[in-house]
């Protein structure tokens, strides 16, 4: 028996230095030692390049141990992106580069080139054999659900196959799912119980790990386990011992020899499958994977079972899709420049193309900010830089996002104001250029799917997190009806279109005029109200905000007029806060003040005041965070994603009557 065993060593970027500190000490040093303890143990294991990166910068010593162990023909080093990108939601061009510079980088640092790729989340296209052959790999790592669904029955699952597209062909090891969640986290009794039930199969046999480093001790359980009470030295020990009938070749050299082919459809990892589906489909997909999960013959079902595609994530979370579309947006921007010589533009465009911020499972990806602000700040630096190539100009119409209706982009040399006329005539993104700090970077509360979500937790929001966004709500609505969404809307204008009346630019002001003919709605009956909505932002910093509405039924309107303004710092307190009345009041607080006419939101870390002030007089001002649910070992936990403003107006309007509202905001750059 043949026992092939690959170990995946990744961190996100952006993501805190502590935790960084705890992979290494926790997984790499001790897991890297046990290694050197065993020569004999023969595997392969496979570094993302940004996780590379930060070893050649922070611990050098790392990377010599690694070449240690490497130039023994101990372990073989896997390629596949550089910077954990899933291949199919970026450009051919990129996919390309992304593996190159991993073959490139591990050819200069480690004198070898890596054969095969590391998929993120086993995500597979029917296309990648000519992609990844043309980026010079020869075989792939993939799930073993994926095989089983293309008619291969589990048990001939014990060798690689091929597969082709366009006469480019690359070799298939199919990972063992459930062994390598099983292997060797069970006992070693255990272990050796199904081991043996492989050895006594009358063919030879080949068994495929594939696991995630943070299993090997990142959580203080598995820390525990696997060195403090000696598991993974019991592991490898055990696997020395019976090499008589269980060898352990490198990947790539199980992959010569004459196989069967094998063509695969689109798919993931399973679990994977399931968060891409809506919400409701997600819990149908799980549901029927549990209920199936209690017959004797689940198997025949399960290989048959899949849920959606990957880019299924961009549909369901405008947020991700958000993102996903200004890289795009830059990554043309760049190509389209001759003879562009900007490879650290380049490399910033291509590191925020790292899959985790774009999705999420139970907990995690993209519900955290500080993952999001991570892939903002390297494209708004490479925005910076493209524009110094190629000036863009102060205004301009166009399809952003991908729903074939134009946003609106308000420039001045350091703010950049992004505005959907088809989405509440709301602001998308306002990003501040000396922070490459996108403040309006806010995920709205999503609809999920938890196991035995306690009741009344999760406060599902009814539309997505912007700033400037219009609500008509009854004189009695309060602070607490505001953040748990249980307010009533009498108007209809926070998530439907605004009419594009002009777009101008006058000397260092770009001005875009919106307008909706809505209406509220009291006692059945529609009232009709025009609301205009002036942008107006100014060089350098400034940004106002003008309304102007209008009662055009025939009847008055006594209402409140409550503007929502979604910011996003990344953490509840400490250095982030709100100055009011000489307060300064942590972004995770609750609160509400009356007569309020100026306040700032200040980010200390990032070195960002945002003043705020009303000139036609003060407001009640109201203020909550905004926190996600996720599900992480075992437990529920509150993920901060920013904080709601609400700026509340009393609105008397007689027929034909209208009232003026302005906001007037500036940044200001603190000094570091």
């Amino acid at each position: 028996m043949q026992l092939v065993w690959v170990v995946h060593f990744h961190q996100p970027l952006g993501n805190f230095p502590e935790t960084y500190c705890r992979f290494l000490e926790r997984v790499c040093r001790p897991f890297l030692a046990a290694l050197e303890r065993h020569p004999r143990i023969r595997m392969g294991l496979h570094f993302s390049g940004g996780f590379f990166s930060y070893l050649e910068h922070e611990e050098p010593g790392l990377l010599e141990q690694i070449r240690r162990i490497v130039a023994r023909s101990q372990v073989e080093l896997l390629g596949g992106g550089f910077y954990e990108p899933i291949l199919s939601m970026i450009p051919r061009e990129d996919a390309l580069a992304q593996l190159r510079k991993t073959v490139v980088w591990i050819q200069e640092h480690f004198g070898v080139t890596p054969r095969g790729a590391w998929l993120p989340e086993s995500v597979w296209e029917p296309y990648f054999p000519a992609l990844l052959a043309e980026g010079g790999y020869d075989y792939v790592l993939l799930e073993d659900n994926l095989l089983e669904r293309a008619g291969i029955e589990r048990a001939a699952l014990c060798h690689p196959f091929l597969t082709s597209h366009l006469s480019s062909t690359i070799s298939l090891l199919p990972i063992s799912s459930r062994l390598s969640a099983e292997i060797p986290f069970r006992p070693l009794r255990d272990i050796h119980a199904s081991l043996v039930q492989l050895w006594h199969r009358p063919e030879p046999q080949m068994l495929i790990l594939a696991q995630r480093a943070e299993a090997y001790g990142f959580w203080p359980s598995t820390f525990h386990r696997f060195y403090e009470e000696a598991v993974l030295e019991e592991w490898l020990t055990y696997l020395e011992s019976q090499s008589e009938r269980l060898t352990m070749p490198l990947p790539a050299e199980t992959t010569v020899g004459r196989w069967p082919r094998v063509f695969l459809p689109s798919g993931a990892r399973t679990d994977l499958e399931g968060y891409a589906l809506p919400t409701t489909a997600c819990r149908s997909y799980f549901a029927v994977r549990e209920d199936l999960s209690h017959r004797f013959d689940a198997d025949r079902f399960f290989r048959f079972l899949h849920g959606g595609a990957w880019q299924e994530f961009l549909e369901k979370y405008s947020e991700a899709n958000w993102m996903h579309s200004k890289m795009l947006s830059l990554t043309r921007r760049l190509h389209g420049i001759a003879n562009a010589d900007s490879l650290t533009c380049r490399d910033r465009l291509l590191a925020a193309q790292e899959h985790t911020p774009y999705w999420h499972a139970l907990s995690g990806g993209l519900f955290a900010n500080y993952l999001r602000d991570a892939v903002y700040r390297l494209l708004l630096q490479a925005e910076e830089e493209i524009d110094r190539i190629t000036p863009p100009p102060a205004t301009e119409m166009t399809d952003l996002d991908g729903d074939r209706e134009p946003e609106v982009v308000l420039r001045t040399q350091i703010c950049r104001a992004i505005v959907d006329p088809d989405y509440g005539g709301s602001l998308v993104e306002m990003a501040f250029l000396p922070s490459h700090y996108n403040v309006s970077n806010t995920l709205r509360r999503h609809s999920q799917v938890y196991p035995d979500l306690p009741p009344g937790e999760l406060v599902e929001d009814w539309h997505r997190r912007h700033l400037f966004q219009e609500h008509f709500v009854p004189g009695g609505t309060s602070l607490s009806q505001f953040e748990k969404e249980s307010y009533i809307e009498h108007g209809d204008f926070v998530n439907l279109p605004y009419r594009i009346v002009s777009l101008a630019e006058d000397g260092g002001v770009r001005r875009l005029l919106l307008e909706r003919e809505g209406g509220i709605y009291l006692d059945q009956e529609r009232r009709a109200l025009r609301c205009q909505k002036l942008f107006e932002l100014e060089e350098p910093d400034a940004l106002r905000i003008r309304y102007t509405i209008s009662n055009e039924s025939e009847l008055p309107l006594e209402l409140l007029f409550l503007c929502e303004a979604n910011y996003s710092f990344l953490a509840p307190e400490g250095n982030r806060f709100v100055s009011v009345e000489g307060e300064q009041l942590p972004c995770g607080l609750l609160f509400e003040k009356s007569g309020i006419q100026s306040w700032d939101l200040v980010d200390e870390i990032r070195f960002l005041r945002w003043s705020w002030t009303l000139p036609e007089g003060p407001c009640t001002l109201w203020h909550h965070p905004v926190y996600t649910i996720g599900y992480a070992n075992g437990e529920f936990e509150h993920n901060y994603q920013g904080a709601a403003l609400g700026i509340v107006w009393p609105l008397h309007l007689a027929s034909q009557e209208r009232q003026v509202f302005t906001i007037f905001t500036r940044f200001q750059h603190l000094q570091g």
